[in-house]
């Protein structure tokens, strides 16, 4: 059994930050879906929305532990899941919306009252942790603890006569 490295303060910012970004995320929907039974009842399509929404945050939640674990396919999973298409899908929608003329609070799903307010703050709030947890996961001591352990280095794996 191989002995456990110790986990960096930054991996460990990183895999808190990625959880309160997850939790962000499922506040949002259960915000959305409050506005939506306000208004009627859930369509197909709303269900699909939420559906999609619970297999990303286990996916999340896995990729988490992994990262934690010290994976380096955990890490670049959740850059290139989460930090790239999460965080585009948060904020280019709004960005669009905000070129085209609309308030930032419409842009990002505001329609006004206590329960859009609270859903923009909360979107704000997983778009900066999203940020803190991909600087922290790329940080020297991050990078450092996803380096291979000197033992599967390529002087371990050359041929004992290559030298002569």
């Amino acid at each position: 059994m191989t002995p456990q490295r110790p986990l960096p303060h930054t991996i460990k910012l990183a895999s808190i930050a990625w959880a309160g970004a997850v939790a962000a995320g499922v506040i949002e929907s259960v915000l959305a879906v409050t506005r939506i039974l306000g208004e009627g009842a859930m369509e197909p399509g709303d269900w699909l929305g939420l559906g999609i929404r619970v297999a990303v945050y286990a996916v999340a939640a896995a990729l988490i532990a992994g990262l934690v674990r010290g994976s380096r396919a955990a890490r670049l999973a959740l850059t290139g899941l989460l930090s790239v298409v999460g965080l585009a899908s948060l904020v280019v929608p709004a960005a669009l919306e905000i070129a085209g003329g609309s308030s930032v609070t419409a842009a990002l799903g505001s329609d006004g009252g206590l329960l859009g307010t609270v859903f923009v703050a909360v979107r704000v709030i997983h778009v900066l942790l999203v940020i803190v947890a991909t600087v922290a996961m790329y940080t020297p001591t991050a990078n450092a603890y996803f380096r291979r352990p000197a033992s599967s280095s390529r002087a371990s794996r050359l041929p004992a006569d290559a030298g002569s």
